[in-house]
């Protein structure tokens, strides 16, 4: 008898769930397909609704959206107006494809939860991988844009369109993703984006693919890829792109950039990217900007430094600005550094081999210091490389120091009241004491003074 029931429910079913749930304007009109081997059980409740279940395989449409479903079995709950998939559940419409192992379907909130394995796929080509995910419906009179949100630390890679076209994409891995209306990226909890271009990881991340631009907050941290590796950190960092290309970044507050030939360090850094590698860096703020090279550091009110290609060209530091480079000790010994001062500093370097060969660095050329210019720079002496140097210190409008082939000071040209003093420490042997001083407890030796001269006669020359 019961057989014959479940047979009669079958063949109904349709038609009950149609009746329960007559036309809205603004909800799904929900309508089920059986396979031939679909079990189902309806029962009607005191409101007059059906609690139904489906087994064995099931599949269905919103007649009046672009709404599907399909599943296992599906339990639909008349009061609550819910519909849960279990075993193989699928859900879709234009926006969203859901996958997982149990997928519910709100219809009054017009949400649908997704809990075990669960694979989402947006329009735009956006895949969401994760234990839980919710998708909330953009629907007129309840929120004008869909919103899809995945817990559990899913994974996420946004799609060719949002990454560049191609196969390149981005991919997320934070505790907590919201996709708004496939365009906007909301990431929370040790966010990790990993780019053709770059990795970076903070506390969270907002993406809006529309604009082109990320931000990243809570100690972020970006490290380049590729042959011409650099970091960034600070409190703030903002990206923007074109055409899904990195073209700038800006780390704001305690911000730190680091690459190959030159550290910068300031209030706020801005990086601009040419074809993946950096081209030029500005370091600007209150606490001033200051650069670290291999051998020498410069410390202004700002600095702005120009790498083509990645390879140091050329750094220049404006108001104030302050240059000091370290001593070669295989030349002499000194405990003091080299320093020039100025209004401006302009360093040059050597590039040319250094674009070409990877493992070699630039190479600095000259400085320039103008604007109430001076200097202190440190000459080997006669007496070689375990003496003190010679002192050179000088003052004028302009100061040039041009550098020689093993990077120390070749010439430096003073222009416009020039002034100045150069040290030069005295020989040894002139320092030595009197050989005939008598040794302590010995008298000195007796001495003959000197026969005094007498100036030569001379005769006046009578005139005729």
């Amino acid at each position: 008898m019961r057989r014959r029931w479940v047979a009669v429910g079958v063949m109904f079913a349709p038609l009950a769930l149609a009746a329960q749930q007559p036309p809205r304007a603004r909800s799904c009109n929900l309508e089920l397909f059986n396979y031939d081997s679909t079990n189902t059980l309806a029962i009607r409740l005191p409101s007059g609704q059906y609690n139904t279940y489906y087994s064995r395989g099931v599949r269905g449409k919103c007649t009046n959206t672009d709404q599907r479903l399909a599943g296992d079995s599906l339990e639909s709950m008349g009061d609550l107006k819910s519909h849960t998939l279990i075993g193989r559940a699928h859900y879709e419409e234009k926006r969203v494809r859901l996958d997982a192992d149990r997928i519910t379907y709100f219809q009054t909130e017009e949400r649908v939860l997704a809990e075990g394995n669960v694979v989402a796929v947006t329009e735009k080509g956006t895949h969401m991988r994760g234990p839980r995910a919710e998708y909330y419906r953009a629907m007129p009179g309840l929120r004008a844009e869909s919103r899809l949100v995945a817990t559990g630390r899913p994974v996420t890679r946004i799609g060719p369109d949002d990454a560049g076209g191609g196969t390149d994409t981005v991919e997320v891995v934070a505790d907590r993703v919201t996709d708004v209306a496939d365009s906007l990226v909301y990431a929370g909890g040790a966010v990790v984006i990993t780019r053709p271009d770059l990795t970076s990881t903070s506390d969270s991340a907002t993406m809006d693919g529309g604009r082109e631009w990320a931000r990243l907050s809570g100690r972020p941290r970006i490290e380049g890829r590729g042959e011409s590796k650099f970091t960034l950190v600070g409190r703030q960092i903002d990206l923007w792109s074109r055409e899904r290309k990195l073209e700038r970044v800006l780390s704001a507050d305690s911000a730190v950039a680091t690459s190959d030939d030159v550290t910068l360090k300031s209030d706020t850094i801005d990086l601009r990217l040419t074809a993946q590698k950096l081209s030029r860096a500005y370091a600007w703020g209150v606490s001033r900007a200051k650069a670290h090279a291999t051998d020498r550091d410069i410390l202004a009110d700002s600095i702005e430094v120009d790498m083509p290609g990645q390879v140091l060209r050329e750094l220049r530091a404006l108001r104030g600005a302050y240059a000091n480079s370290r001593t070669d000790s295989t030349k002499f010994v000194s405990t003091e550094d080299d320093w020039l001062r100025g209004d401006t500093i302009v360093a040059a370097f050597d590039s040319a081999r250094a674009a070409t060969d990877s493992a070699a660095k630039p190479v600095i050329r000259t400085i320039l210091a103008s604007g109430d210019a001076s200097s202190f720079y440190q000459v080997a002496g006669s007496q070689g490389a375990k003496a003190p140097p010679n002192l050179n210190y000088v003052k004028g409008k302009s100061i040039t120091v041009q550098f020689g082939a093993d990077r120390t000071v070749s010439t430096v040209t003073v222009r416009e009241k020039a002034a100045g003093v150069y040290l030069e420490r005295l020989v040894d042997d002139s320092l030595k004491t009197d050989s005939t001083a008598a040794a302590p407890g010995k008298p000195r030796p007796a001495t003959t003074p000197p026969a005094r001269q007498t100036a030569p006669s001379t005769t006046p020359v009578k005139k005729p």
